[in-house]
């Protein structure tokens, strides 16, 4: 599609006082009959279009004054556009390759839209999804509610906030297909999570269960689990650290340790002492300090009742008590 060219200090004056005449100086029967011209090329060259600016929503919710027609068409249809709306004896203008043409008659002007704020094109999703609205007893294509909303929350910025209560009207009016709108949210996620909160703290009907999902899909991890997981905490599953062989049922090595330690705390013969259990593949090390052989062979016992299938590698150390330095005896 080429490059933008960038414009002289004279070329950007002359475009933005030719901007502000095409947003601000329309009439209606003009708008009309551009709009209807435009329309009858696109729809006798068979180009999937859908309108998407005032002329669109004020079908959806929100009457509003429009100076232009906006037209979303595919990329691979822009260029094919502008040239037939060219042989209607249209004026046109590439003004920029990436996402924008432009087209007049009448001085009515006509925006070709191939990529929108957030990387959205006119894809199958939103084609599937284009409604035949009626604009003062013409039938036309428009961009549905829900990706109308989508397209404006995305757009939105300081210098345009009509796009922000366009998608609010939208909202209000209700009648959502809210799980497409959750779909196509996708593209503006955090923009869709503002809208949805805003729009619900001024009483607009939006769904608890919309916002947390789109909360959930931002701010959470995927509930992604790996068939092989291992839940530590869980009785009764095998896993690499602790694997089961054919019918047999071993509990996770770190539940055997719990068990074991609250075992050994509620001993009265050792529970007193540091005592430290380390369980592995069908092996039960204990390290730390004991006063006696009895408490080290207590240690055993209690080990030996709750896993009795594996080895007991008993490493503790018997506490030597000697009296301190220079101390003295009492008689």
């Amino acid at each position: 599609m080429g490059f933008k060219r960038n414009l002289t200090r004279e070329e950007d004056i002359e475009q933005s006082a030719r901007d502000y005449h095409d947003h601000n100086l329309t009439d209606l029967p003009t708008l009309k009959k551009t709009l209807y011209n435009t329309i009858d090329a696109i729809e006798e060259a068979q180009i999937p279009y859908a309108l998407i600016g005032g002329v669109a929503v004020k079908e959806m919710g929100r009457p509003r004054v429009t100076h232009d027609i906006d037209i979303f068409v595919p990329p691979d249809y822009a260029e094919k556009t502008l040239e037939i709306l060219q042989n209607k004896n249209f004026s046109i203008e590439r003004r920029d390759p990436h996402w924008l043409y432009k087209a007049w008659s009448d001085e009515i002007l006509v925006d070709i839209i191939f990529k929108c704020s957030g990387d959205i094109y006119f894809d199958e999703e939103i084609r599937s999804h284009v409604r035949r609205i009626n604009y003062y007893d013409r039938y036309i294509n428009a961009i549905s509610p829900e990706d109308f909303i989508v397209i404006k929350a995305a757009a939105h910025q300081e210098h345009n906030p009509h796009h922000w209560h366009d998608a609010l009207a939208v909202l209000t009016r209700g009648e959502l297909d809210w799980d497409y709108l959750l779909r196509r949210s996708r593209y503006a996620p955090r923009r869709m999570l503002a809208l949805l909160i805003y729009g619900q703290s001024n009483d607009i009907a939006v769904p608890n269960g919309v916002i947390q999902k789109l909360y959930r899909t931002l701010y959470e991890p995927p509930a992604h689990i790996p068939t092989n997981i291992f839940h530590p905490y869980r009785e009764n599953l095998g896993s690499k650290e602790s694997p089961q062989k054919d019918d047999e049922i071993i509990e996770p090595f770190i539940y055997i340790k719990g068990k074991i330690i609250e075992a050994l705390t509620k001993d009265e013969r050792i529970a007193e002492h540091d005592i430290k259990i380390y369980v592995s593949h069908k092996t039960v090390l204990a390290r730390g300090e004991v006063f006696n052989e009895d408490q080290k062979m207590a240690v055993n016992e209690v080990i030996q009742k709750i896993a009795p299938d594996f080895e007991i590698k008993n490493q503790l150390k018997m506490r030597e008590l000697i009296a301190p330095e220079g101390s003295e005896a009492i008689k």
